[in-house]
This record gives C-alpha cells, structure tokens and sequence, in this order.
C-alpha cells in the first residue's frame, strides 16, 4: 500500500481536530500533518468533538509514520498517516468519523468507504440530514466561528422587521410634522406628556 516511499517516522503530541494532528520528530522537530483525501467536521458543528477524539484514540501518544503528499497554505505537511498497518486516513472514513474531501482525493476506494458507512448511518451519518453540513461548506459560510447558512433558511423575518421598523419611522415623522393625530390611540397622560415634549 505504501511502497518504497520514505516516511517520516515521529509520535503524535497532540490532536486538535478530526484531521489534523501535531508530531514529534525527534531532534526538537515538530511537525503538523493534515491529513489528506479527508475533511471532519469542524469543532464547532455537530460531530465535530466526537471525530477529534476517534482520532485521537488512534494516534495520541503513539508512534507513526507520515507520507507527505504535498504542503497546504498554512505551511502544514498534508499527507497519510500510518499507525503500524493501519491506515489512519482510511479508517477514519470507514467508520464514519470523516468526509471524503473530493476536491483533493487521490483515493478511489475512500469513496466506497464513504458510502458504506452512510448506508450503516456510522459516526457522523446517524446525524439528522439538517445536521450532516460538508465541513467545506461549514467554512465557507460560517467561516468555522459560527453556524452556517442552513438549506431552506427564510429571509422574511428580516423583511417583516424591516417593514415594522418603516411604518413605525413613517408614523413618528407623520406624529412629528402634525399630519397625524395619535389622541384617540394614546392614554391621555401619555399624549400630554408626548405634546409638552413636541411643543
């Protein structure tokens, strides 16, 4: 599966999310590795802690070995990671925990995988289908800090705000300029007190 490729050998130290981790070379060396072909939800979408720590339970403190396959505008070595035989991209495909990111995938079988796991409603596929948002998408709208723009999101409680704000605008400056009399709406008190601030 891996050939004669060299791998670097090094022991992960810390895990921040479901596809991303940081590891020790030796020599003081610390390198961090996305992993590729793959996309977890982020931390805070539904799903995201639980693929950080299906991670984690596989490569916390554990020695492995890295293939790169390419380095990523952060300056982070993108590639797979190999935990003795098992190949953690893949398993964390295979168990539901991950999407298969297409744009990038370079692994055929990740697919199948995927939709296997689908099939099983694993990991992130037992989500409500509301809550199933691609993590690409997740950034694109929501940029990782916020909830994204769900499907079927409506816009008209903002053109209803919109509108109450307008009628009430028009009706103060209606009130105001005197083309408007508010007498037999307001309680007497408050329309004197209303007219002695006007006057």
């Amino acid at each position: 599966m891996v050939g004669r490729k060299k791998l670097l050998e090094a022991k992960v130290v810390h895990v921040p999310d479901g596809d991303t981790l940081k590891a020790n070379c030796g020599n003081g060396l610390t390198v961090v590795v996305r992993l590729c072909s793959i996309d977890t939800p982020e931390q805070a979408q539904p799903y995201g802690p639980e693929a950080r720590e299906a991670l984690a339970a596989m490569v916390l403190n554990k020695s492995v070995r890295i293939e790169q396959t390419a380095r990523d505008r952060y300056g982070r070595i993108v590639g797979k990671v190999f935990r003795g035989r098992t190949f953690v991209n893949e398993e964390m495909v295979r168990h539901g925990h991950a999407w298969v990111y297409h744009d990038y995938s370079r692994e055929p079988e990740f697919a199948r995988l995927e939709e296997r796991a689908r099939k099983a409603r694993q990991g992130l596929w037992a989500l409500p289908k509301a809550k199933r948002v691609p993590p690409w998408e997740w950034r694109k709208f929501g940029k990782g800090k916020a909830r994204p723009v769900e499907k079927g999101w409506k816009i008209w409680p903002w053109i209803l705000a919109m509108l109450v704000a307008g009628v009430l605008a028009g009706g103060a400056y209606l009130w105001m300029t005197g083309r408007l009399d508010i007498s037999r709406l307001v309680p007497s008190a408050i329309f004197q007190f209303l007219s002695a601030g006007q006057a």
